[in-house]
């Protein structure tokens, strides 16, 4: 059975870091680079599955997706959110930012009661470090959000999607400590960068649409959440699909 992409690259690791033990001067140096490219290439991959498993699709045979939409709640764009999808009727994941939680308890209990789940986005959304964050700083962020989360709405997340979907070795740890699994996506429209055209940024995420797909968007402030969503609803419904939360067995 060939070996997957994760387990070659972990031989490689494997091999490169026993030649640092075997060899000496430049074939040592050489190996020892070789072995942290391979370690830290992953971790700057966005979605990437090689440092652990990373859900990008789910099994159906059915016109369905998952829509997915991060770094909320937000006390202007999440009420125009949730009105467009209940208008739609069709269900997402709402995948927190926990200090957003603590701020905005009111707003999730809402989520929750309008038959979404609200999964964990870390506490803090250290977008900008957390692949280069140590072990211990991951799991507070982790846990952090998951208890903000229970206070807000009652309710356990059962998904983790790290900030900008960025992994290091750490993470597949402490999530599954946490009794979370790595959410990922199959279509993204960049809608979470600045100034991004609602239209583009709909027509990218409608591209990469097929049964099983999972979607993502971003709501906050100086973003077009809801304007990107309403011209995803709108082509989703024209083709026929539907927006559900799979069965967590069904996701891969």
């Amino acid at each position: 059975m060939p070996l997957t992409k994760r387990k070659q690259i972990q031989a490689l690791r494997g091999a490169a870091l026993g030649a640092t033990i075997l060899l000496r001067g430049r074939a040592r140096a050489a190996a020892w680079t070789l072995h942290e490219i391979l370690r830290l290439g992953p971790t700057l991959l966005r979605n990437s599955d090689l440092n652990g498993p990373v859900a990008k699709h789910f099994r159906t045979a059915q016109p369905e997706v998952w829509l997915t939409i991060d770094d909320g709640p937000d006390p202007e764009q999440t009420p125009r959110v949730l009105n467009l999808l209940e208008s739609h009727q069709a269900r997402a994941s709402f995948f927190v930012v926990g200090k957003n939680v603590d701020w905005n308890r009111p707003l999730c209990r809402r989520i929750v009661e309008a038959g979404h789940t609200l999964e964990n986005h870390t506490y803090s959304h250290p977008s900008a470090l957390f692949w280069a964050m140590p072990c211990c700083a991951i799991r507070g962020e982790i846990a952090r959000c998951s208890h903000a989360i229970r206070v807000a709405a009652g309710v356990s997340p059962s998904w983790f999607r790290s900030p900008a979907g960025l992994t290091n070795s750490c993470v597949h740890p402490a999530a599954a400590r946490a009794w979370l699994r790595v959410a990922g996506w199959s279509a993204d429209g960049l809608d979470g960068l600045p100034g991004r055209d609602p239209e583009l940024a709909a027509a990218r995420i409608l591209s990469g649409v097929k049964p099983g797909a999972i979607l993502l968007m971003h709501e906050g402030p100086g973003r077009s959440s809801a304007r990107v969503l309403e011209l995803v609803l709108s082509g989703l419904s024209s083709r026929g699909f539907r927006c559900v939360i799979p069965d967590g067995k069904d996701v891969e």
